[in-house]
């Protein structure tokens, strides 16, 4: 039996060690995610701009998603997708209880699916209908991205404040949950919605494309094989 304590514990040492190279090599790019958090919530119910914390359409395309930076936050967005299907699982149990080899064998094998999914979604747009995709649709996809960072990271505060604080249950987990993923939502529509007008025929198609396949098709296929 593993202590779930030990392991946020843990988690958050890496955590708080990895931030701490960022601060110290990557500083521009830290520097613009914190810029993102308050701009995002500051300009909650006003439209994005194309130039928006100084990122063009045209320099998104030049983006290396590649880069350890990135690769970092899309593995841990996965980490926070399946911390939280734990949770939900097992109704908050393992906060006590601990997670035995069993549950974290399956919550193991789960976050590989998840993550090659991800991984098969991501390769596909970027190298496929990459050829395809203009500027603007480019400069979506880097804010969607730059908003699951966030939602991931404000996730992962309020699962440590859960787990690590006897008082909070399973229910204080919920609802804070609910809120942020309402957030993540209400911000990825408001980033469609900002752009959606500026898109001639054949971008508003790739665009549908884009939801249907990409967005909502992987996860129901997901869905349907649990």
């Amino acid at each position: 039996m593993i202590q779930n304590q030990n392991l946020t514990t843990l988690f958050v040492l890496v955590v708080l060690l990895v931030f701490y190279f960022f601060q110290i090599f990557q500083r521009v790019k830290l520097v613009y995610l914190f810029r993102s958090v308050k701009y995002h919530f500051r300009n909650i119910l006003t439209p994005y701009s194309s130039d928006d914390l100084g990122i063009s359409g045209t320099g998104t395309s030049v983006i290396n998603y590649f880069h350890y930076f990135y690769i970092f936050f899309f593995l841990l967005i996965n980490g926070v997708i399946i911390t939280y299907f734990g949770a939900w699982y097992t109704q908050g149990i393992i906060k006590f209880d601990g997670i035995s080899n069993n549950l974290l064998l399956r919550l193991l094998n789960f976050n590989i699916l998840i993550l090659g999914t991800l991984s098969i979604r991501f390769l596909i747009i970027r190298y496929i209908l990459g050829m395809f995709i203009s500027s603007k649709l480019k400069f979506i996809f880097y804010k969607n991205y730059i908003v699951n960072i966030l939602i991931s990271v404000l996730m992962l505060f309020n699962f440590i404040i859960y787990n690590l604080n006897s008082f909070y249950d399973f229910t204080y987990l919920k609802n804070i949950s609910f809120l942020l993923i309402g957030l993540h939502f209400f911000f990825q529509t408001k980033n469609y919605l900002s752009y959606f007008l500026k898109f001639d025929l054949k971008e508003v198609m790739y665009f549908i494309l884009y939801l249907c396949a990409f967005k909502l098709a992987p996860w129901i296929w997901l869905y349907s094989n649990l």
